[in-house]
């Protein structure tokens, strides 16, 4: 009896220890279709060409900014439905759909060639993205939990978002090659860029099919969403995380999406700035340094700690708007100088990925830390809610004014309105909430 019993005992105990065998390869196996999903998530082969698409077909700038206006609006309409969608459907479900959305956004833009075409294609995009803005994060962070790794979801979703920015920097790459490539004349091939960012995007759905089915999370209605957004905007931290997120959306967006008439407006002092395979590459260059300033969030929170980071990005955003208007006013003084002016304005383009690399990880972090789990889902809808509405007429505005009145003057307002709002904002938070390092693994 007694040999039998130490028997089974050993049995138990081999048992036991092969356990973590069998789990934690499926662990890994997750976290890699994860990241094979963040490299296809977003790539966008065609973006830093569609402005220059537009105008091929006639669109000027203000119209190119009601274009990227409607995008916003739709992110916003759809932002609560398709998060109330994914509640029945599952978070997996969301991310086979959302890239299906956008490729037949970007089908659609290269089909339906006017003004109300591209309305449509951007609208399809805006609606892909919403569905795709939490799901991923979501999917990571339960992965993480089941595993008894959520302290490690910094860590992680860093990485996993410089990941993302390496995979859209190299199909920006791609999508230079293809324009130059696929030429007439003198007359660069811009629309080749478009199906093929679309079949890239259908791959990533077919990735997402691979990925684990989590549990759904509770069933939420409208009312209850509102309800619960209601409840957690009563909390003063939840309310300035808002009005930063706002500010720091803003000064984001507007500089990527001028990028394109930037150029155009530099290229009268320097034609390289309009050949696709040097755009191709800045945009690539762009989001390839912004990968690795991503990765390296956790180091800097430990480091520095919240608050410089947080003071710092928006402030250095409006800075670089500042001096962009700057190297313009002097090229419009000097003309000489005009060549080197305008690689100098381009330069301040990486100035701003700084921020950019770094404001994603950075604030879902703070969510995930200082806000407890049952707001957190309801936080992050009011925060994707309040700056794609703020935002949207905001773009139409500035690029009608920049049409009208030129884009120095648009860049110096929008410099000195970030700065004067930045400074606002970080001086009325609550006190102490920035304190400290926290644990970052």
């Amino acid at each position: 009896m007694q040999l039998r019993a130490k028997l089974l005992c050993t049995l138990a105990s081999l048992h036991k220890k092969r356990q973590p065998s069998i789990i934690v390869p499926e662990f890994e196996r997750q976290l890699r279709l994860l990241r094979a999903y963040a490299v296809l998530t977003y790539p966008f082969a065609c973006v830093p060409f569609l402005f220059f698409f537009f105008s091929q077909q006639g669109l000027d700038l203000a119209g190119y900014g009601k274009v990227v206006a409607l995008y916003y609006v739709v992110m916003f309409i759809a932002d609560v439905p398709t998060s109330l969608l994914a509640d029945r459907l599952g978070r997996r479900a969301m991310m086979v759909l959302g890239p299906m959305v956008l490729a037949l956004g970007f089908v659609v833009l290269f089909y339906w060639r006017n003004c109300t075409g591209f309305c449509v294609g951007e609208g399809l995009m805006g609606l892909g993205h919403s569905i795709l803005s939490g799901p991923p994060s979501a999917i990571l962070y339960d992965l993480l939990r089941r595993n008894g790794q959520q302290h490690r979801y910094l860590h992680h979703e860093s990485r996993i978002h410089a990941l993302r920015l390496l995979g859209t920097g190299c199909s920006f790459l791609l999508g230079g090659g293809l324009a130059y490539a696929m030429r007439d004349g003198d007359s660069f091939a811009f629309a080749a860029t478009i199906l093929p960012t679309a079949f890239l995007c259908v791959l990533a759905g077919l990735i997402a099919m691979r990925l684990r089915s989590a549990p759904p999370p509770a069933l939420t209605t409208f009312r209850s969403l509102v309800k619960s957004a209601k409840e957690d905007l009563r909390h003063r931290e939840v309310r300035w995380l808002l009005a930063y997120w706002i500010v720091l959306f803003a000064l984001l967006r507007f500089p990527f999406h001028n990028y394109q008439p930037c150029l155009v407006e530099a290229s009268a002092r320097e034609p390289l700035l309009r050949h696709p395979l040097l755009i191709g590459t800045l945009f690539g260059l762009l989001n390839l340094v912004a990968a690795p300033l991503s990765s390296k969030v956790p180091a800097l929170v430990q480091r520095f700690g919240r608050r410089p980071l947080f003071w710092g990005m928006p402030i250095l955003l409006a800075i670089s708007l500042l001096l962009m208007a700057l190297e313009n006013a002097l090229a419009a003084q000097w003309p000489a100088f005009g060549r080197p002016l305008a690689w100098l304005g381009v330069s301040l383009f990486f100035l701003q990925q700084v921020p950019f690399g770094m404001h994603w990880a950075l604030v879902q972090e703070f969510v995930n830390d200082r806000i407890g789990p049952e707001a957190r889902a309801t936080v992050w809808s009011v925060l994707s809610l309040g700056g794609r509405l703020a935002y949207a007429p905001l773009n139409a505005w500035l690029f009608f004014l920049q049409q009208s009145q030129g884009l120095t003057a648009v860049l110096f307002g929008a410099g000195l309105g970030g700065l004067a709002l930045t400074i606002a904002v970080m001086t009325a938070r609550p006190r102490g909430l920035l304190r400290g390092r926290g644990r970052v693994a």
